[in-house]
């Protein structure tokens, strides 16, 4: 059965009338209407807890008008952080714009596997591929308070944001932007401590089953693995000793059906073995780890 779309609340509504309409106008979402009214709420009011504390509150009409026009466009299926222009990352909040990658919760357990690593060594030199926001790269330099991070992306847009979140999170000077194409920057041979990337892994033929919000909003250049999905690893692999200092570790993101190819012979680094591949917090494999040496 639909439901007729109700009108929208007047000037001097109340949080929960808000709420309620927000809800109604986002029943065309696939899930969780109910929660997306309320989170895009809470981001508004700057307080998570607010449509259920508040909820009998006046909405002055600046809040009411913003957060009208953000229920417009998350109907049309715009990605709830690029509306808001911030998403959460392990402790800290990241800026995101148009042109970047939207970072996903399963990439923390990257930094988490590793820190698991490491264990109580701190990587001097930090090399971050394709950094878009930053995440990986400004994540790891708030961890080691001594290392140095050179972070390369293509695009000159995620190279912004990431210097907007490096100098909001403290670590400015310890981080260097380069615009390259990856296979370039893959050639130099500097010894990096630590390598991290979440590359493009979706392969090309995939790319048109994506959720509207990753296929329209989410730049091509950041998802498309190519044929297979694997481009961009065979490319690092190929050139990885060099790349690694003795001790040196490398951590990518991967697929989730692509943790296979990781354990088969293909998966084997000459000076770095064969990887280890880890869950992410769904059990799905996301995470694979070379140490050299």
């Amino acid at each position: 059965m639909i439901r007729a779309e109700k009108g929208k609340p007047s000037s001097g509504s109340r949080i929960i009338d808000w709420l309620k309409w927000g809800e109604e106008r986002l029943s065309c979402l696939p899930e969780a209407s109910a929660r997306e009214s309320r989170d895009l709420l809470g981001e508004i009011l700057e307080d998570p807890l607010a449509p259920w504390t508040r909820d009998r509150e006046v909405l002055p009409d600046e809040l009411s008008a913003c957060y009208a026009s953000w229920v417009e466009r998350r109907r049309q299926r715009e990605p709830f952080h690029l509306i808001t222009g911030s998403v959460p990352f392990l402790e800290e909040r990241f800026v995101v714009a148009p042109g970047t990658l939207i970072p996903r919760p399963e990439t923390e357990s990257l930094v988490e596997n590793v820190l698991r690593i490491l264990d109580s060594r701190s990587p001097e030199r930090i090399l971050d591929l394709g950094c878009g926001s930053g995440i990986l790269g400004i994540s790891l330099l708030k961890k080691f308070p001594k290392a140095h991070c050179l972070a390369v992306d293509r695009s000159v847009v995620p190279l912004e944001v990431s210097r907007k979140n490096a100098l909001a999170l403290g670590v400015l000077s310890r981080i260097h932007f380069v615009q390259g194409d990856w296979t370039e920057m893959l050639r130099l041979d500097q010894g990096f401590d630590l390598i991290v990337s979440n590359p493009p892994y979706i392969a090309s033929g995939d790319l048109s089953g994506l959720d509207p919000e990753i296929l329209f909003y989410e730049p091509r250049e950041a998802l498309d693995g190519g044929p297979d999905g694997l481009v961009f690893y065979r490319r690092l692999m190929a050139v990885l000793p060099g790349l690694l200092s003795t001790g040196g570790v490398a951590a990518v993101e991967i697929g989730s059906c692509q943790g296979d190819f990781f354990r088969s012979d293909a998966g084997f680094v000459s000076g770095c073995g064969a990887p280890l591949v880890f869950p992410d917090i769904l059990g799905l494999d996301r995470i694979v780890l070379w140490k050299k040496g």
